[in-house]
């Protein structure tokens, strides 16, 4: 998507066209306006099966926290409910939303990293020393 509103020159100044508006600027700068139906229905389609798959990775994340099947129903009624919401929110208050979270999902990564420290280096010294490549003290 960057690089179909890069290459295509259409300006990008902040506070007027974003996301698929930009986008279908993009494509219709270069391909003419008919490029924009085909545009609009192929977003609509990816957007359709994101949903679809974040709700499916989702609910199996869920389902193994929790061991149990019965944890999925109401974790897809929350995340359609979600969806709805997310679908009729502000653009720029979505946007803050989301990359909120996403700065989020950092924490536990880093736990997991600096807990998991030793075990890197003792598989990597291991490998090491099984390819003969380093000798290990």
């Amino acid at each position: 998507t960057a690089l179909v509103i890069l290459c295509s020159g259409t300006p990008v100044t902040y506070g007027h066209a974003a996301g698929a508006e930009l986008t279908i600027s993009g494509f219709t700068s270069v391909y003419g306006s008919w490029i924009s139906v085909f545009t609009a229905v192929a977003m609509c389609c990816f957007a359709f099966s994101t949903i679809i798959g974040w709700g499916l990775y989702g609910a199996r994340c869920i389902e193994f926290l929790f061991s149990s099947e019965k944890v999925v129903k109401p974790f897809m009624v929350v995340y359609s409910l979600v969806a709805i919401l997310g679908a009729t929110v502000e653009l720029g208050l979505l946007w803050s939303i989301a990359e909120t979270f996403n700065g989020l999902m950092a924490i536990p990564n880093l736990i997991a990293l600096l807990s998991l420290s030793g075990v890197v280096v003792a598989e990597t010294q291991s490998y090491l020393k099984r390819m003969n490549l380093t000798r290990v003290k």
